[in-house]
């Protein structure tokens, strides 16, 4: 009796337990599922014997898993021909959804933004820290202003400035809640260019509008007085117009050259040759005629070091003609400009020192804009266009160099320049001189 009893107990025990294991794997499966939103066999074994409610749950988890899956081949299907159709734009675009989950961003986005690579998926604060277009990405989910902004962002010293369209995309498209369309066109390029011209015609007419001033007052003072006027003083009038006529015939001239080099298609007569001997050439002419007094020019680099470039005789002269010009204008009396050159991997680097008090550090960035004096006062007293500089650049870099300026350890300003080097026939690229060793 009592072994009939225990078996009893036994077969109850093992009947519940084995219905709490199959549940407890029931429920294991069905998490399973949800996971990876794949629907539920209702007739495999893990589910045999399982009472209706069991049934009715599976069967609304199916049906639940079978609409997101829908959804959200749906999604995906219309982001892919979004990204297919937006993904070659110039123009950056970026969607999100309504919780600011970005969906889709294009190449040229992330070209504006890197920060915004590899954000699909994340909040679109996360990658875009412009405050200013958080505040447009709100205003236009709210329905707020025009679906059209402006926004300038700052980076640093960097200034971006973008024009930004927005659009609320339609329901049939929305998956998970409106979505919305940011579409950002750079106009930084346009910006820089119109404040640059802005700044140009502001600069030119003031420069132009001395000389100009000048030989009219002087002009019309010797039109008026001419037959009473001392000798002496009618011929300080008649030089004062005839410094000033050279002045403005300078800075038209100046103009012009700028001009013709920013055009798409400057005349240039190319050779190709070892620049360093006409370099030589070049500083032997500054040497018998000095710009200043005094002033000695010499060349610091090896006698044996060769250099072939492709370059344009007149036009390059016109670049060492400016800086040694400039050189003078800043050193002192009996002073020294040295012209140096050396080569660095695949380019030539060549440069004018002079032994002046150099340029600010904030001024160096600068110093080859249009019309751009460190001091202003002192450059007009030298004669100076303010556009020699500029034209240096231009010219460097229709030769596919680069151009910039630092101040020398031992004392005044270096300008060095690059150009590329057609080949290497001379394994020795030692220069003379300590000078030539701080480039």
């Amino acid at each position: 009796m009592i072994l009939t009893l225990a078996g009893v107990a036994i077969c109850v025990a093992i009947f519940f337990a084995s219905k709490y294991f199959k549940q407890k794997v029931a429920i294991r499966l069905l998490a399973e599922s949800l996971t990876s939103r794949t629907s539920i066999l209702t007739h495999s074994k893990e589910f045999r014997g399982v009472n209706e409610n069991w049934e009715l749950l599976i069967q609304e988890l199916n049906r639940l898993i079978e609409d997101v899956n829908s959804l959200s081949r749906k999604s995906s299907g219309q982001l892919n021909q979004i990204e297919t159709t937006l993904g070659s734009l110039q123009e950056g675009v970026v969607i999100v959804d309504r919780d600011n989950y970005i969906l889709l961003v294009n190449n040229a986005l992330t070209k504006i933004f890197p920060s915004m690579t590899d954000r699909v998926g994340q909040r679109i604060e996360s990658g875009m820290g412009s405050s200013e277009f958080l505040d447009f990405v709100w205003d236009v989910k709210k329905g707020r202003g025009p679906a059209k902004r402006e926004i300038e962002i700052r980076n640093g010293q960097n200034e971006i400035w973008l024009d930004v369209t927005a659009a609320r995309l339609s329901e049939a498209l929305e998956g998970n809640g409106p979505w919305f369309l940011f579409v950002l066109h750079d106009t930084t390029r346009q910006k820089l260019l119109e404040r640059a011209r802005k700044h140009f015609v502001a600069n030119a007419s003031h420069e132009l509008k001395t000389p100009v001033s000048v030989i009219k007052g002087y002009s019309e003072t010797l039109v008026t007085d001419h037959e009473t006027m001392p000798v002496e003083d009618r011929n300080r009038f008649i030089s004062t117009i005839f410094r000033h006529a050279e002045r403005l015939a300078l800075l038209i001239n100046d103009l012009l050259s700028l001009s013709r080099l920013e055009s798409n298609s400057p005349s240039f007569d190319w050779s190709e040759s070892d620049i360093l001997p006409w370099i030589r050439e070049i500083a032997a002419d500054y040497r018998s005629n000095p710009r200043k007094v005094g002033l000695q020019v010499d060349t610091a680099f090896a006698e044996d070091l060769k250099a072939p470039v492709r370059f344009d005789v007149l036009k390059l002269r016109q670049v060492f003609d400016n800086l040694v010009e400039n050189a003078s204008k800043y050193s002192p009396d009996n002073g020294h400009i040295s012209i140096g050159a050396r080569i660095r991997g695949a380019e030539l680097l060549i440069w004018v020192q002079d032994e002046g008090v150099g340029v600010p550090e904030e001024d160096l960035g600068r110093i080859f804009e249009r019309f751009y004096r460190v001091d202003k006062g002192r450059s007009r007293e030298t004669g100076g266009t303010g556009l020699g500089l500029s034209i240096v650049k231009h010219i460097v870099e229709w030769h596919d160099g680069h151009v910039w300026a630092e101040n020398a350890e031992e004392g005044g300003l270096k300008v060095v320049f690059g150009l590329p080097i057609l080949s290497l026939s001379a394994s020795s690229n030692l220069i003379s001189g300590t000078k030539s060793e701080a480039v």
